[in-house]
């Protein structure tokens, strides 16, 4: 903003302060240039001036009455430059607040709170849940957000879509936030347009990001970054086989007195659901034929299916997915986002599925999976982890995945009745992996050191 009018109106708005009141020049000056340090090239937005009063003062500032004082003297100089709704934001109550908190739990909630009213900030959607403190790239996209999220409020596009309208409700209006938010992540391809729409981009910095969380990790993602992208496209094989899952149930049927599938429908969905190669060589009890119970615990935990009133039943959604709904269910739910030993297994199994490694190798899976935890701070009763800690974490997703037909097995293991041993990822196994571990790059929040 060099050399600009702005520079030359700052400039004589700080002259002026210095002539009344030299402190509060001095403290404009300080808030005017940390502003700008936050700032686009073509000048402060609103999401920068948020950004820099309820972030970065906060730590700037020797102590919250010097960071209420800069904040104040802020807001006079953008009153003084015309910029009044900024200068506003300076000198509210919410900016004060937000300064003063010094607790970092309660200043996160408050913050959330703060950016989420103001209208400009970047939600959380379908494809991806935002850091805390947006560092590199991830800073440069929700800052683009928040600009076109200003740009969309001036030109009214939450607003009733007729004159005297009703206003759009808050759910309406987040969603429509929702709206620009995923189209400037996937049609937005940054300065000079060559590059990876920002979705991507946006990938590639957490797989650095979590990169540096401890060596073994990164050596987790070494070789991935293809399949991580590509899984950006879904393969429908695995949805297909919830989706006949899910039609022999229909809209309800009666469990037995203990909780299981009555064994005629479970006879039903062997022949149905599995293709003849992986059919299980027994057909009795739901409880005796492993691959249909692991389906129907994977379905209710994901909230397909539930029970109710002695009944197993489509959840009200379940009857509205699409098959591409039903492959985001499927790998956004299958691990989850959350940060601990469970999904770090998981972590640990996906990336050897997706390189074409030995799944069902559980021993080396926990090796590595013992690693990382110890890597990354990890205790088992007061010890560090050892692989026979880590190994049952690996087994569940095992079994999940082969009751999906993400693995296949050699000859040998399938007439000895083994259904993990040899077992390698099929090529949409290798996709389904990629799609899980990709949605947790996305969505997982980085944890606190």
């Amino acid at each position: 903003m060099k050399g600009s009018s702005m520079d030359d109106a700052v400039s004589a708005a700080l002259s002026y302060f210095d002539s009344v009141d030299p402190a509060l020049a001095a403290d404009a000056r300080l808030g005017w240039d940390g502003l700008v340090g936050v700032s686009p090239p073509a000048g402060p937005t609103q999401h920068s001036v948020q950004s820099f009063l309820w972030v970065y003062l906060r730590h700037a500032a020797e102590g919250p009455d010097r960071g209420v004082d800069i904040a104040r003297a802020l807001g006079e100089l953008l009153d003084r430059l015309g910029r009044v709704g900024y200068a506003d934001i300076a000198r509210s109550a919410v900016t004060e607040e937000l300064v003063r908190t010094l607790d970092d739990a309660a200043w996160l909630q408050k913050y959330r709170a703060a950016t989420d009213q103001s209208g400009i900030g970047a939600l959380d959607t379908e494809l991806v849940t935002w850091q805390d403190a947006p560092t590199g790239i991830e800073r440069v996209i929700v800052e683009k957000i928040g600009e076109t999220l200003e740009v969309a409020t001036i030109a009214g596009e939450f607003e009733p879509s007729r004159p005297g309208g009703r206003p759009l409700g808050a759910n309406a209006r987040a969603m429509r936030r929702r709206g620009v938010t995923d189209a400037v992540l996937t049609s937005d391809r940054g300065r000079d347009h060559s590059e990876a729409v920002l979705l991507e981009q946006l990938l590639d910095h957490r797989i650095e990001l979590w990169s540096g969380y401890s060596a073994p990790r990164a050596e987790l993602y070494l070789g991935l970054r293809d399949a991580l992208h590509d899984a950006v496209e879904p393969m429908y094989g695995c949805v297909r086989r919830l989706e006949t899952f899910i039609g022999c149930i229909g809209d309800g049927v009666a469990l037995t007195d203990a909780g299981y599938l009555p064994d005629e429908l479970v006879a039903t969905i062997a022949s149905t659901v599995f293709p003849p190669n992986e059919r299980p060589s027994r057909i009795g009890r739901e409880l005796d034929t492993e691959k249909i119970l692991v389906l129907r615990r994977l379905l209710m935990r994901v909230r397909l299916l539930r029970r109710s009133a002695g009944r197993l039943v489509p959840t009200a959604r379940t009857r509205q997915l699409s098959s591409d709904g039903l492959w985001r269910v499927l790998t956004g739910g299958i691990v989850g986002t959350g940060y601990h030993p469970d999904t770090i297994a998981a972590e640990v199994i996906l990336a050897r599925m997706i390189v074409g490694q030995d799944v069902a190798d559980v021993e080396t899976s926990a090796d590595d999976l013992a690693r990382l935890l110890r890597a990354e701070g990890w205790t088992h009763a007061g010890e560090a982890p050892s692989p026979e800690h880590a190994e049952p974490l690996a087994r569940t997703l095992v079994a999940e995945l082969s009751a999906l037909g993400a693995v296949e097995f050699s000859e040998g293991d399938r007439t000895s009745g083994s259904h993990t041993a040899g077992s390698v990822a099929t090529e949409e196994g290798k996709r389904l992996a990629a799609a899980v571990l990709r949605h947790r790059l996305l969505h997982t929040r980085y944890p606190s050191l």
